[in-house]
């Protein structure tokens, strides 16, 4: 199950603090609110969670099934998520069957991007590793607006973080890094891909933004990225920009 506890500078809001690098800070003292559709997701997550886990790690039978009538009894489990994760599950295993030999397959995989962006953490849904590439995939259940992975960068965090945590296992054997979102609910399923050093170099252009914002020293930029900020009500910038 993905981690209730956000980073100041998490991934999923990069889109904003790379804009509004005052963002950050001036949520922080707000409440963070839930809504039916984010618990959802939670739940969805974690039957999709399990069925990649029971295809690519040691688990009984006995154990996947008490834990699957476990989730499909909670109030909020529709059959629907029992189909969008089996299509998760095919795209998993259709990213898994690509490479020549058997990769390393590991989920719901915590990662430490705090080089480029302080504090900041996360966890990658599904990271597929092999040969030279290391692939990642978001899976998003929501029905909102479809995601593109190009040049996503939360997905470009997360692979960050995804390329340290597994240097001292393959140190620089990955020179390539595809990454994936997911939404099956959409019929939406983007893929980019770029090389490590591309990667990286991005790291160290983000990183000069990403202090701004965690020390607090940016700057209120007023834009679509507003859409999902705690502090939009009470912005000076996007009062005047409207």
């Amino acid at each position: 199950m993905p981690p209730t506890k956000h980073a100041l500078l998490s991934a999923s809001s990069a889109f904003r603090w790379l804009v509004c690098t005052a963002a950050p800070r001036f949520e922080e003292g707000l409440p963070e609110s839930t809504s039916a559709y984010a618990e959802e997701g939670l739940l969805a997550h974690a039957i999709g969670e399990l069925k990649v886990t029971k295809k690519y790690a040691p688990m009984n039978a006995q154990a996947y099934n008490r834990r699957i009538n476990e989730l499909r009894q909670a109030p909020l489990y529709t059959p629907e998520m029992d189909k969008t994760s089996d299509l998760y599950l095919e795209h998993i295993s259709e990213a898994v069957m690509a490479y020549s030999t058997a990769p390393t397959v590991a989920v719901e995989v915590r990662v430490d991007f705090s080089s480029y962006a302080p504090g900041g953490f996360g966890t990658c849904d599904c990271c597929i590793i092999g040969e030279d590439l290391l692939s990642i995939v978001d899976y998003k259940y929501g029905k909102g607006v479809p995601v593109s992975a190009a040049g996503n960068p939360q997905m470009r965090l997360y692979a960050l973080g995804a390329l340290q945590r597994y240097a001292s296992v393959f140190g620089d054997t990955i020179k390539r890094v595809r990454m994936t979102i997911d939404q099956p609910r959409l019929d939406s399923y983007t893929t980019d891909e770029i090389t490590v050093d591309e990667l990286r170099a991005w790291g160290r252009n983000v990183k000069p933004i990403a202090q701004r914002a965690y020390f607090g020293l940016g700057e209120f930029v007023p834009g679509e990225h507003c859409r999902f900020c705690r502090g939009k009500a009470q912005c000076r910038a996007r009062a005047c920009a409207n």
